[in-house]
């Protein structure tokens, strides 16, 4: 289902909405056969604290067919780096090789997620993907940038260079923006092919509608999660004064804390761990993530490379 621009453009003018997707109708927190337009709201509030015009329809009718609404509390959507040392040290310490999962970050910004492990570019360099508020930071990134292991918020420093930065996706404050992704080149010999505490990892696919996704994060580890909406506009603090807008997005339960952002969400499939999305932003209600299609418009297709250099148990 395809909602009109302007129809969106009304809905999410009305106070307190931040955005809305596309997903099934929910009713006691439990997913329906029947689609609807998902109305995300900062604080799901009682119609009679609302002014009419501000209230959102039960169905909204467009293109001479109906669709119902479902409004859904997301809470206060923002970036997720972190300028505070993680609560499980185990993941924001150094690691040699190091597996996808683990502190991450631009020499001049805070921690986030090493996303991924090894890739292969269309030119055959060797990358690793992450969030540009990660390892592209607005206003401060340039190609050639050290990129650290753990990231400086978890006391990496000079010494913790494993990577450089490629490129970053531009964000943009005043127009929509598809994708808050960045790739760093690097020495496979400084990584593992795998992501720690998921399966061997096996590249990307599209997400199901119905399956659990799993992610495995500098903060909070691997959690789980299903998928609420796709084709989500959004607007996410974080990154300029005023809220930036994001299209495009998949809507996740919550599984995610600051610190959390350049995880990739995805699936256990039979031949390991396929990735669907790059986790960017979120609450404590939900999490928001680029599906990997958009990140590889911005950057090429990417191809798994296999590079294995050991277990990743021991730090130096």
């Amino acid at each position: 289902m395809e909602i009109p621009e302007s129809v969106r453009d009304d809905i999410e003018a009305r106070a307190n909405v931040v955005g809305t997707a596309i997903g099934p109708k929910r009713v006691g927190d439990r997913p329906t056969d029947e689609e609807a337009l998902i109305v995300l709201v900062s604080r799901k509030l009682p119609e009679t604290q609302l002014a009419t015009a501000d209230r959102i329809p039960a169905e909204i009718e467009f293109d001479d067919r109906k669709c119902k609404t479902d409004v859904q509390e997301v809470g206060d959507l923002r970036a997720q780096a972190t300028a505070e040392p993680a609560e499980r040290p185990d993941r924001e310490r150094r690691w040699r090789p190091a597996p996808a999962g683990v502190s991450f970050g631009h020499v001049e910004t805070t921690a986030g997620t090493l996303g991924s492990p090894p890739l292969e570019t269309e030119d055959g360099e060797t990358v690793v993907v992450t969030n540009a508020h990660v390892a592209a930071p607005i206003g401060t990134a340039e190609p050639g940038d050290d990129v650290l292991q753990p990231g400086p918020a978890d006391g990496g420093t000079d010494d913790d260079v494993v990577g450089t930065l490629v490129g970053g996706s531009e964000i943009r404050p005043d127009e929509p923006n598809t994708t808050d992704s960045a790739v760093v080149a690097v020495d496979p010999a400084d990584f593992e092919d795998a992501i720690l505490g998921i399966d061997e990892f096996a590249g990307f696919t599209e997400p199901p509608t119905d399956a659990t996704f799993t992610k495995s994060g500098r903060t909070t580890g691997v959690t789980t999660g299903d998928l609420r909406g796709r084709d989500a506009r959004v607007r996410v603090r974080g990154y300029y004064e005023e809220p930036t807008v994001f299209t495009g997005i998949d809507v996740f339960g919550p599984m995610s804390a600051a610190g959390d952002s350049g995880s990739l969400i995805g699936i256990e499939a039979d031949d390991g761990f396929r990735a669907t999305d790059l986790l960017f932003a979120g609450s404590d209600r939900t999490t928001l993530a680029v599906p990997m299609d958009a990140v590889e418009a911005e950057h090429g297709e990417l191809t798994p490379v296999g590079a294995t250099a050991g277990t990743g148990d021991t730090g130096d």
